[in-house]
């Protein structure tokens, strides 16, 4: 073999070492199971949202489907640096909920909306309507 391919070969497997790395360090969720008083308690290294509370962050809804009891109010917060738009389904006619339509929200605002009847339903970023996600209300 000569000196060139195994440069290449060398760079190659330098540059795939460098990638499965950056991947397990910045994958790497750190999951920790403990049983306290026969009750199995999940905590994880990931920032997640509080419960009733849907994050818009990098354009998407976290968590992308939510589910709540019957009465229980959800917030919504804008965690992006642009304006995000809650609405109901379907777009554009939001007739699933009608009330569920928030003003443009600013970074860092919050809208809230209490789900009284049990169903599905699903909403979207009216600012960016391919942005979808559903609260279940049980």
């Amino acid at each position: 073999m000569n000196n060139k391919a195994t440069i290449t070969i060398i760079i190659i497997l330098v540059v795939a070492v460098a990638v499965l790395v950056a991947w397990y360090f910045l994958g790497n969720t750190d999951t920790t199971t403990t049983n306290t008083n026969n009750t199995v308690v999940t905590t994880t290294n990931r920032e997640v949202p509080p419960d009733n509370t849907v994050w818009v962050l990098n354009g998407s809804f976290t968590p992308s489907v939510l589910t709540i009891s019957a009465g229980d109010t959800v917030t919504w917060i804008n965690k992006d640096t642009i304006n995000r738009q809650v609405a109901s389904d379907p777009h554009p006619a939001h007739t699933s909920v009608p009330e569920l339509l928030s003003d443009p929200l600013a970074e860092g605002e919050s809208y809230t909306f209490t789900f009284d009847t049990a169903g599905t339903y699903g909403y979207h970023d009216e600012l960016n309507p391919i942005k979808k996600a559903q609260v279940i209300v049980e």
